[in-house]
């Protein structure tokens, strides 16, 4: 651990801490064999990649000295269960639905199940997270299992904590910097969304619905995303817009969807924990008077083509780093918790996001011989005032998923979404390309 007993808990981190007021904000990571691994070299892999990423063992302090992670002792068994089960798809429900407690720790949770062959399930907390860095950890522990496995030695190496996006605003130039500042400076701060009814804190039945593409649809999503200059996020913005529409009509001029992007990538591996918040979000404002699939595309591709540039992934982070720097905590807090209370009441609406996890590299989830049959992602069990759609791909398979609380309202409105969001995709693109 370096000597570390504590460390200051970075703007990034403290967000999704009051995040977790209007959902768990916990991002699930499932892997599905059709083998079963070693279970005691696994044991001994999630040791040496949890101590090595030590924030694994910390908890959320909120005193009088400042907000920190205090670190724990390290005890392996205080993250990593193995289960086995002759109905290991119940019990895998289950266990992704454990909550994580950010004010006591652990702040992750490996669990092997196991019935004929076995499901490999990581948790983590979103407050030491984001799903790019749940993506390395896993990378990670699949090395140090196939390196244990091999009898070949395992990297440990001191923690240098590494979680502040002031890491990234060291790298900018004046001139990047005012061109940060101007972007913030010109963007709306509000602007209209979707509107749905819901019951108001009906928050029972907590779950995951997910629907997923096979490899020959997958295929052809990406050759129209390439027909029309437009990445695979920008043609699943699209999807997400043009479904909203046709189930939450309004006469808005525009409407606001969000979407997050790696800031990773400005960065050297040095540079960032493996475990660490560093995304963006971006809002964009989409035009309600296109109609048509194609020109709603292009529109979105326009504009995130802009929203590529460095300045536009950092232009939320000046004036966020100013209200932290100058409103005392609890106040902050305090104001946060009521927004999304005004979102639970109905009061508010939150921006339908979407959150792309991109590829999950087959050749980094490899355990020895033993690589993934199924693989994909999960976000948060959020409140009914907000709906995310999270996006992962593994082996060509696209998934999508929402999570949230199946109250019966809920429940019909998410089913008859994401039946829409399946004929968007169906008559919208995969007919276009010669699949009925």
């Amino acid at each position: 651990m370096a000597g570390f007993k504590t460390i200051h808990v970075p703007m990034w981190d403290q967000m999704q801490v009051f995040c977790k007021h209007i959902a768990d904000h916990q991002i699930r990571l499932v892997l599905h064999f059709d083998g079963t691994l070693d279970e005691k070299t696994l044991r001994e892999a999630v040791q040496v990649t949890a101590e090595n990423n030590p924030i694994v063992f910390s908890h959320y302090v909120e005193g009088k000295k400042g907000i920190r992670w205090e670190f724990a002792e390290m005890n392996v068994d205080d993250i990593y269960s193995f289960q086995e089960s002759h109905e290991p798809e119940q019990l895998l429900q289950e266990t992704i639905l454990k909550p994580i407690n950010t004010f006591t720790g652990p702040q992750l949770a490996i669990s092997l199940i196991r019935s004929e062959t076995d499901s490999l399930l990581l948790n983590c907390n979103h407050a030491i997270s984001d799903a790019a860095g749940v993506k390395d950890f896993i990378y990670q522990l699949a090395e140090n299992y196939s390196r244990l496995s091999r009898n070949k030695p395992v990297e440990q190496s001191d923690y240098t904590p590494a979680r502040s996006l002031k890491t990234l605003s060291k790298k900018l130039g004046v001139k990047e910097k005012l061109s940060v500042l101007q972007v913030m400076l010109s963007g709306k701060k509000d602007a209209p969304t979707f509107r749905r009814t819901m019951e108001l804190d009906s928050v029972q039945n907590p779950g995951f619905t997910t629907y997923t593409l096979e490899p020959a649809e997958f295929k052809k999503l990406r050759e129209f995303g390439q027909q029309h200059s437009a990445t695979m996020n920008d043609l699943l913005l699209a999807v997400y817009y043009y479904t909203l529409k046709k189930t939450l009509p309004n006469t808005n001029k525009t409407n606001r969807i969000t979407y997050s992007s790696d800031l990773r990538r400005y960065l050297s591996d040095a540079d960032y924990d493996v475990l660490s918040n560093f995304s963006a979000i971006h809002n964009i404002d989409v035009d309600n008077s296109i109609d048509d699939f194609v020109g709603l595309l292009k529109e979105i591709s326009t504009i995130t083509r802009t929203r590529k540039q460095m300045k536009y992934s950092l232009a939320d982070f000046p004036a966020m780093a100013a209200l932290f720097k100058t409103i005392p905590y609890s106040k902050l807090k305090g104001i946060f918790h009521k927004e999304f209370d005004k979102i639970k009441e109905g009061k508010s609406d939150s921006s339908p996001s979407l959150s792309n996890t991109g590829i999950i590299e087959e050749s980094k989830v490899a355990f020895d011989t033993l690589t993934p049959s199924r693989a994909y992602m999960l976000g948060g069990v959020n409140h009914p005032g907000l709906l995310q759609l999270v996006a992962s791909t593994y082996q060509n398979h696209l998934t999508l998923s929402i999570g949230s609380y199946f109250n019966e309202k809920n429940e019909v409105f998410i089913s008859d979404f994401l039946e829409e969001l399946k004929k968007t995709i169906r008559q919208e693109v995969l007919q276009s390309q010669g699949i009925k």
